[in-house]
């Protein structure tokens, strides 16, 4: 999962690059971090849920969301 998530960098990057170079100089320091898959952000996440739910399929199962549904709709190939 976790190489899953960080590949977004990869196939988002032109996206990301074209988004960040319509904003001024200034802004785009701070707006890079919004536009990157990190480590940190996915470990940050995963502590969360496990903080109000317990696990991930819990949290899946409070949301109504079907764990199969969902990794078709969010992986590639």
């Amino acid at each position: 999962m976790r190489a899953d998530y960080l590949a977004s960098n990869t196939y988002r990057a032109q996206a990301g690059a074209a988004a960040l170079a319509r904003l001024p100089a200034a802004y785009r320091a701070v707006y890079q971090p919004l536009l990157d898959a990190r480590p940190e952000y996915l470990a940050a996440g995963f502590d969360e849920v496990e903080v109000r739910y317990g696990t991930f399929d819990a949290c899946l199962e409070g949301l109504g969301v079907d764990a199969e549904e969902l990794r078709r709709s969010l992986l590639v190939g």
